[in-house]
């Protein structure tokens, strides 16, 4: 039986030089590529424990290229559809649109660069969307981990200027402007550069146990 509720991964087609180009720049396009499919694994098995929703994965690029391979894409639970749009507002709009018009009631959208979010907090904003209008996941660069809505709220994706650090400022400002309520879910961290790597690699570390080489600034 379907679900009423939607979760949406947007997230690049892995290919060598499109992806974590800040990293590349420090270890390399390979080594940024191997990291970031990494990443988008962890995130899709990280998701797929949550009971009760439909998961949808929104891409940009080319993923029937014979040159690199997504490792999830045979996976049955999971309907993928490009992502329109000509900014990722835009496409974020859209892949609401589109969830809203196929009978789903709650909707939320993340990405990628918080492969470890704790699953407690996408259940909280879920949860948050019976009273909210609007939940936003806070992450610490100044942007969002998650973005979640019960309607289609076009206003809260005006005048963004994304990929700065006023993301969330500006989102916020946009709902209250609107006179939208939202609720805040905690604090999480997206992965952007060898810090933030590091930071994910040394917690899988201590997680499972073992010791793993961390990317070093000076390696490449």
């Amino acid at each position: 039986m379907k679900s009423r509720s939607a979760l949406g991964i947007f997230f690049r087609a892995p290919q060598s030089g499109k992806v974590k180009k800040r990293i590349a720049n420090k270890i390399g396009k390979d080594e940024a590529l191997k990291a970031y499919i990494s990443m988008l694994d962890a995130t899709v098995a990280n998701v797929l424990r949550i009971q009760g929703i439909d998961i949808y994965g929104f891409y940009e690029g080319e993923i029937t290229s014979p040159n690199y391979q997504i490792p999830f894409l045979g996976k049955k639970n999971i309907s993928f559809h490009p992502q329109k749009g000509h900014n990722l507002g835009e496409k974020m709009c859209n892949a609401f649109q589109w969830l809203f018009d196929n009978g789903y009631l709650k909707v939320s959208l993340i990405g990628t660069d918080s492969p470890d979010l704790p699953i407690s907090f996408i259940e909280m904003a879920f949860q948050k969307l019976d009273i909210y209008e609007l939940v936003i996941g806070p992450s610490e660069d100044g942007g969002y981990y998650l973005i979640g809505m019960k309607k289609p709220l076009e206003d809260v994706f005006k005048n963004i200027e994304w990929g700065r650090d006023m993301v969330l400022k500006d989102t916020i400002s946009n709902a209250m402007n609107a006179g939208i309520n939202y609720f805040l879910l905690p604090e999480w961290y997206d992965i952007d550069d060898l810090d933030t790597l590091n930071r994910w690699r040394l917690s899988k570390t201590s997680k499972n146990g073992q010791t793993k080489a961390l990317y070093s600034k000076d390696n490449h």
